[in-house]
C-alpha cells in the first residue's frame, strides 16, 4: 500500500486535491440552489468520513485532518481568480480533470495497482453522489431534473479519466 512518502509534493498535492476538486466540479456543473448545495457538501463531508472509517489507507492518510485543510486552502486560492459561476465551473472542471490525470498517473507509476483501483472507484463515486443528492433547475425541491446536462458532461469526462463506464 502507498502511503505520502512514496509521493513527490506535487503528486501528493493531486492525490489530496483530487476528491474534493471532483466533488467541487461535480457541484459546480449544476444549478442546485441553496439547499442542493447544502447537501451536496452533506455528501462530500460524509463520502470523507466514510474514508477515514474505511479500509483504505491511503484514502485515510488523503483525508486527514491537515491533509483536508492543506487542500481546501489550495482550491481557494485556486477560485479567487475565477469572476463568475461560467469561469468558476471551467476553473474547476480543468482543476480536477488536471487533479485526477495526474493522481492516477502517480499511482501507476508506483505501481500501486490496488490504490490505483480503489481511488478510480472512490473519485467515481463522489461524482456520482454529488451529482445526484439533488435535483437541477426545480423549485424547491419539485420538478428539474436528477443530474443536469452540465453534470452528465463532467462526469463523462472524469469516467473516460478513470475508466469506468457512466451508469
Amino acid at each position: 500500500m502507498a502511503t505520502r512518502t512514496d509521493f513527490s509534493p506535487e503528486q501528493w498535492q493531486a492525490l489530496r486535491n483530487a476528491p474534493q476538486l471532483v466533488a467541487l466540479a461535480t457541484a459546480a456543473a449544476g444549478n442546485s440552489g441553496l439547499f442542493g448545495s447544502i447537501s451536496e457538501g452533506m455528501a462530500m463531508a460524509s463520502t470523507m468520513a466514510a474514508a477515514v472509517r474505511g479500509d483504505q489507507p491511503l484514502l485515510k492518510e488523503i483525508f486527514g485532518k491537515d491533509e483536508i485543510s492543506a487542500a481546501q486552502d489550495q482550491i481557494k486560492a485556486m477560485v479567487k481568480s475565477a469572476t463568475d459561476k461560467a469561469s468558476l465551473n471551467t476553473l474547476l472542471q480543468k482543476a480536477a480533470t488536471d487533479a485526477v490525470s495526474a493522481a492516477l498517473a502517480a499511482l501507476t507509476a508506483k505501481g500501486a495497482t490496488a490504490d490505483a483501483a480503489a481511488f478510480r472507484t472512490f473519485l467515481k463515486g463522489i461524482g456520482e453522489k454529488i451529482a445526484n443528492v439533488s435535483t437541477e433547475g426545480g423549485f424547491l425541491g419539485f420538478g428539474g431534473e436528477r443530474v443536469s446536462a452540465g453534470e452528465r458532461q463532467f462526469l463523462a469526462q472524469l469516467n473516460a479519466l478513470v475508466g469506468t463506464r457512466t451508469v
